[in-house]
């Protein structure tokens, strides 16, 4: 503990020893004062400096995230229209030909998007459709001419179908998810159905559209 300035300056009569020790301690006492702040600042500073890059590290991811939720709820029929005409998609193909051409939101978990095109098209109005899954908003792959839509997706990411159609992956009878990293090609049945085949429709990765 450190003593008053004034206890150590008393004038001491007749002792010279006692003078100086105190004019020395006098002496020493700022420094010493300097030094209990510096050791003071370090214990408080260091910690503080320690968690400091964590608070950004935090603040920034947390911004990805809601970045990459924003970015996947504009994911929309129609601007996924407007996504394939920019880029050309070859699953717009003569498209001016068609009679109908329809965009459905199936559903969204995370950053993932189920989207289905419809075509409408030739003499007997026969009607395609095709499956889009998306990640955030880059377009990940898609099922061509698959046999039905889905009637939606399950907070899990799989693809639910009508009561009346059996789905799953080919090779298994897992149902196709759209969180899945891998995709391979889905085969579709309607139930009931003797003379109709079940229908496996590859899985197109996109790249570059």
């Amino acid at each position: 503990m450190l003593l008053p300035l004034t206890l150590l300056s008393w004038p001491v009569r007749g002792n010279t020893c006692c003078q100086q020790s105190v004019q020395g301690a006098e002496m020493f006492l700022p420094h010493i004062a300097a030094l209990s702040l510096l050791v003071l600042w370090w214990v408080l500073a260091i910690p503080a400096a320690m968690a400091e890059p964590n608070a950004p590290e935090a603040a920034e991811l947390e911004s990805h995230r809601s970045q990459a939720v924003s970015d996947a709820t504009l994911v929309t029929p129609e601007w996924v229209e407007r996504y394939l005409y920019t880029r050309n998609s070859d699953l717009l193909n003569d498209s001016f030909n068609d009679h109908v051409m329809s965009f459905y939101y199936f559903g969204r978990v995370g950053q993932r998007t189920l989207i289905g095109l419809e075509r409408v098209r030739g003499n007997d109005y026969e009607q395609f459709f095709s499956l889009l899954i998306f990640h955030r908003t880059e377009l990940l792959g898609y099922y061509r001419n698959v046999l039905s839509f889905p009637s939606g997706v399950s907070d899990s990411g799989d693809v639910q179908f009508p009561r009346g159609v059996n789905a799953h992956l080919q090779g298994s009878d897992a149902l196709l998810n759209i969180h899945s990293p891998v995709f391979i090609a889905l085969c579709q049945r309607q139930r009931g159905v003797q003379s109709l085949a079940e229908l496996c429709v590859p899985w197109t990765p996109v790249h570059s559209q």
